[in-house]
């Protein structure tokens, strides 16, 4: 399979279910190939430049691989219509994170203007709860506006509007950045962000979830814990970032990387498992005295249930990336 080939493949593989992807990639390749040798054959020979001459009429032959992933997709679009379709997918894809972005920041002003003492609990509350019901409305807006507009009842904007798309589409349309290598970018810039929401744990003030009553909005953290313990626990966050950062620069799903990821995963585990039945680690007045073994036992079950979910999240995700 060559290059470009590849590259149409990807675009058509793109907009459809992981679990089909494989299947319909074989599928479609073998076509192409197929159609390709038939034509090759024809001639009178197959230099270089006569095989990808041959391979771009093949692709063009086939045409949009975005319409073409909608012929491989079972999920039908009855209320936007296939003309109007890549307009509404373009709306969502502009309109919904600008008011998702203007809600966010009219909210925090807004919070802060009114209450001078809001706390970063309250800010947060009301800008998502805000927000959410921003980007239904306007998702709602969207949808309505062209669903009307594909039945004809927008007095012909839709259909000029459907005049402004682009005219046949051509290999030189092919959108060729890889995708696999940004999911795997996006996937390590997430768990970068999770990674240091981990690492501010321990500074956490009990105030910003309202609970300041229960230690006098000390931290969720036993102050006296060594410090030997938060040294250790964030070393092994470090590690853990130190992979995230390798999979964000080469894009690499490498057995390698996701060995080790999952080697450290398991090492955290157990040092937490033994820091919470050794040591005070939650703060003492926010644990019940009375049932303090229950509680430790109840956080290390979560500990190993999350670690185990987390290993077979990510060698589902590697399998994925790997095929």
């Amino acid at each position: 399979m060559s290059a470009l080939t590849e590259i149409y493949v990807d675009n058509v593989i793109r907009h459809l279910p992981e679990d089909s992807r494989p299947d319909i990639a074989a599928e479609i390749t073998a076509t192409i190939d197929d159609m390709v040798d038939a034509r090759l054959g024809e001639g009178s020979g197959s230099s270089p430049d006569r095989t990808e001459t041959i391979e771009r009429e093949v692709l063009e032959e086939l045409g949009d691989p975005v319409a073409l992933s909608r012929e491989y997709s079972n999920s039908p679009q009855h209320l936007i219509g296939p003309n109007s379709y890549p307009l509404y997918i373009w709306a969502l894809r502009w309109v919904l994170p600008i008011v998702g972005l203007l809600a966010v920041l009219t909210n925090v002003v807004t919070t802060i203007a009114l209450s001078p003492e809001a706390r970063i609990g309250e800010i947060i509350g009301k800008s998502v709860g805000n927000t959410v019901i921003a980007l239904l409305t306007a998702f709602a807006a969207i949808t309505i506006i062209i669903a009307l507009g594909d039945h004809g009842m927008d007095g012909g904007a839709a259909a000029a509007m459907r005049k402004r798309q682009p005219g046949k589409w051509t290999v030189d349309d092919l959108d060729r950045r890889d995708s696999r290598g940004r999911q795997i970018r996006a996937e390590a810039g997430l768990g970068l962000v999770f990674i240091i929401a981990l690492a501010t744990v321990p500074f956490i003030p009990t105030s910003l979830f309202y609970v300041e009553h229960l230690n006098d909005g000390e931290t969720f953290i036993n102050p006296g814990l060594g410090f030997g313990w938060l040294a250790g626990y964030w070393g092994f966050l470090a590690l853990m970032a130190a992979v995230e950062v390798i999979r964000l620069t080469t894009a690499s799903a490498a057995p390698a990387l996701a060995l080790i990821s999952g080697l450290i995963d398991v090492a955290m585990a157990v040092f937490l498992t033994v820091a919470l039945l050794t040591q005070q680690v939650l703060h003492p007045e926010l644990t019940n005295t009375a049932n303090t073994d229950v509680q430790q036992i109840i956080m290390v079950a979560a500990i190993w249930i999350i670690t185990i979910w987390d290993q077979v999240s990510t060698w589902r995700i590697h399998r994925r990336n790997r095929r």
